[in-house]
């Protein structure tokens, strides 16, 4: 499958027989050496991103396995110099010389003379290879090799520059305002406070999101609806055949009626995908309250489990790709079994062992879903 380049100039990202190394991207500190090292600016790597073995010295790569792997203290040194970065200084092995074609000497050679002496050139540059949302990033058309997936979310999502593009496969949008990986110090203090929703009990406020196309298995499953309660970060995932209002609803309904219902359902979903969902749940529920609402950055109110869903999906698919939905139901308890690094606390302790009873009736609000819209929402 082919290969995500980031490193500017980097003729490799489609070359089959080169090694490729994903960011580090649940170890900021790390992920920080390797940024500052590429020297580019108002970029965060997704989980797509990679960089091939020719931006690391021989000092940092083990070969000694069954796999080329990169040792712990590992950081990209070797990249192709511009007139506004300062040259980094490298030393490669003989071996590395071997490894590195001609014809890339050659590209480097003439590209460095004609890289742009502004970065906000480069930037639009690298925006400009930015592919829409609906297409297929890759470009892979081997029907044999497992596709990339997405998480699907409202067009209208890719114009606003301040939110977290983390579901994208190939490079962000810039995002200055955004800090993608929060840390434990980071405020969550609103200034608006009648635009904050706090979230101060388990059940409360659910994000849902699909993500897919997935590689089918052999039970036809193709999307996997996720839906995680933003205080507990309990976590629900269950296979879908095929993205449609009644398949998703019929979903809600059995995680209601197992764990009761919550205030409201958030999703980044198409406006016209949440109208239908909330169709399906009025029909089969009996209920006139929309439970689904519409909401930007349903994503954003929690990062971390959102990456943790995310390399628990690219695991699968790497693991088990005919099978994935059959090994589904184990990870996703195991996610909820293990301590949350934001919560210090397991999900399942925090919601199942607590003895409270599930509600059995929709839940009312002060507020109108408008108001929810527009509300930035904090975990107490």
């Amino acid at each position: 499958m082919g290969r995500y380049k980031c490193a500017y100039n980097c003729e490799n990202s489609n070359d089959s027989d080169m090694k490729y190394f994903k960011f580090p991207l649940y170890n900021p500190r790390k992920l920080k050496k390797w940024l500052n090292n590429m020297k580019w600016d108002d970029w965060t790597p997704s989980r797509f991103s990679v960089l091939c073995s020719n931006h690391f010295e021989e000092q940092y790569i083990d070969r000694t396995g069954k796999s080329v792997t990169l040792k712990d203290d590992a950081v990209p040194t070797i990249f192709t110099p511009s007139d506004d970065t300062q040259k980094t200084k490298v030393s490669t092995s003989s071996r590395r010389k071997q490894n590195k074609p001609s014809a890339l000497k050659a590209s480097k050679t003439s590209s460095a003379q004609s890289l742009p002496t502004t970065s906000s050139t480069a930037k639009s540059s690298v925006h400009n290879k930015e592919p829409r949302l609906t297409e297929d990033p890759s470009g892979d058309k081997d029907p044999n090799r497992p596709g990339r997936w997405r998480i699907i979310v409202d067009e209208a999502l890719m114009r606003i520059e301040s939110f977290p593009h983390f579901f994208h496969g190939d490079y962000c949008v810039p995002q200055r305002d955004i800090q993608w990986a929060p840390d434990n110090n980071s405020s969550t203090e609103c200034k608006d406070p009648e635009k904050m929703i706090e979230v101060t009990e388990p059940w409360q406020w659910l994000g849902l999101d699909v993500r897919g196309p997935l590689p089918e298995t052999l039970n036809g499953h193709k999307y996997m609806l996720t839906l995680t309660d933003y205080y507990s970060k309990w976590v629900e995932a269950l296979p879908m055949e095929a993205f449609l209002p009644e398949h998703a609803a019929k979903h809600i309904i059995d995680i209601i009626d197992h764990f009761g219902y919550p205030l409201r359902i958030l999703s980044r979903l198409p406006h016209d995908m949440v109208q239908k969902i909330n169709k399906e749940l009025k029909e089969k529920l009996k209920v006139t309250i929309a439970l689904v609402v519409y909401h930007q950055q349903t994503g954003s109110t929690d990062l971390i489990t959102e990456q943790l869903i995310d390399r628990m999906v690219n695991d699968l698919i790497e693991e088990h790709t005919p099978d994935w939905d059959v090994y589904l139901p184990a990870k996703v308890f195991s996610l909820c079994c293990a301590e949350h690094s934001q919560t210090k606390e397991r999900p399942f302790s925090l919601l199942c062992c607590k003895e409270v009873e599930p509600i059995k009736s929709p839940r009312g609000l002060d507020f109108a879903n408008s108001n929810i819209q527009e509300s930035a929402f904090v975990v107490r």
